[in-house]
């Protein structure tokens, strides 16, 4: 006999196994016992459900650990303060996150200068740059200013996102204000 063939014993033991399971659930039971005893029968058959599982979950947030002065263009900025690096993508002494598993990322991140610096950043996924921003605290006298940009990316296994400077001048990065997150979607 094929085995892509289901023999009577089977399907007398399987009908006899849903009838089993129906006595189960039958009765004055509550819903969730109910429920419960279903999943129990279906796991011990060796059915799983697969909305049950839980999804792979990478995720970090960063931020600056002290102010950021006199870099040179294509720095890496280091985001050292780590607040969660679930899945360990995330590197706070080199500044990068190394994609754990393969997906689509989402990359957000902000930068706060004081008055009177600036401060030009681009993203960068091995080394290619995707997506800027530009805070300007020259413009606007005393007070601080604060750009953010968001960007989503397909990523391989083992890809590198890094915030690269990408300028020169009197720059100034405010820690705490300034920081870096990202999350596979």
């Amino acid at each position: 006999m094929s085995f892509l063939f289901v023999s009577k014993f089977d399907k007398l033991y399987g009908a006899g196994l849903f009838f089993l399971l129906l006595l189960m659930v039958s009765g004055n039971d509550d819903f969730i016992t109910k429920y419960d005893k279903y999943h129990t029968v279906c796991k011990k058959m060796g059915y799983q459900d697969k909305q049950c599982d839980e999804k792979e979950v990478i995720a970090f947030h960063a931020r600056l650990t002290t102010y950021l002065r006199n870099l040179k263009d294509k720095d890496v900025v280091v985001f050292g303060t780590v607040t969660l690096n679930t899945g360990k993508g995330y590197n706070p002494t080199t500044g990068k996150f190394t994609a754990p598993s393969r997906g689509h990322y989402s990359f957000t991140w902000t930068i706060a200068t004081d008055a009177g610096y600036m401060f030009s950043t681009q993203l960068v996924i091995n080394g290619n740059p995707v997506s800027y921003t530009h805070v300007n605290g020259k413009s606007r006298g005393n007070n601080y200013e604060t750009g953010s940009s968001t960007v989503i990316l397909k990523m391989e296994k083992n890809d590198v996102v890094s915030i690269l400077l990408c300028d020169t001048g009197p720059l100034a990065a405010r820690p705490d204000w300034s920081s870096f997150s990202g999350f596979k979607l």
